[in-house]
């Protein structure tokens, strides 16, 4: 059922992205890392360092407010110390997404041809796959029955500068879904990213 939603919310967003009114590519690093919470006792991993791209599309809603989405690949995680009956082991978690975005722009123009916007709104992750790896042993993570789900949501926030066809951007993606599979256990994502994006036809 859900990978049903997931198809029908991409085939919704590529059509949208057909029909934006500029259309443009999107790239840039994540610095990823995600909370952790079990039966009291909180965790704090290392962020990891990923990236992310993809296509993304454009739509003017009146003067200087502007509508904009994508579909970005987002690799995210985290890496952590273990420490288990005086045996330490170095844990490193990637999870591979498919993250849309649905962002509210607003844009002050500096002169004629940069601006500078600052943006916000919600955000659908998808978790493609995902590894761990362990002191050099590698394995895939389960999705279901017990372990991590697949969806996930968030607000994301984001400002940065545009010039012509270029905009530069720093923006925060704040994790709402718990992703672990288990009531006992709450993860939640959060990732910075440095992002710069090219603009078809501006």
């Amino acid at each position: 059922m859900k990978s049903k939603l997931v198809f029908f919310v991409l085939s919704l967003m590529l059509f949208q992205v057909a029909q934006a009114q500029t259309l443009g590519v999107k790239g840039g690093i994540n610095f990823a890392n995600m909370t952790f919470s079990t039966s009291g006792m909180d965790f704090s991993p290392k962020s990891i360092f990923g990236i992310h791209v993809g296509p993304i599309a454009e739509f003017e809603i009146q003067e200087s407010l502007y509508f904009n989405t994508g579909i970005l690949y987002s690799l995210k995680g985290y890496k952590m110390k273990m420490d288990f009956m005086g045996e330490t082991a170095d844990v490193n978690v990637k999870f591979n997404y498919l993250d849309i975005p649905l962002n509210i722009a607003y844009k002050h123009a500096l002169n004629e041809t940069s601006k500078l916007f600052v943006q916000a709104g919600p955000y659908l992750g998808y978790a493609l796959s995902g590894k761990g790896d362990s002191d050099g042993e590698t394995e895939d993570i389960e999705f279901g029955d017990g372990e991590m789900k697949r969806i996930d949501f968030g607000l994301g926030i984001g400002a940065g500068v545009e010039y012509g066809s270029i905009a530069a951007s720093l923006s925060y993606e704040l994790g709402l879904a718990n992703v672990a599979d288990d009531n006992d256990v709450t993860i939640k994502n959060k990732v910075f990213q440095i992002s710069v994006a090219y603009m078809l036809g501006k």
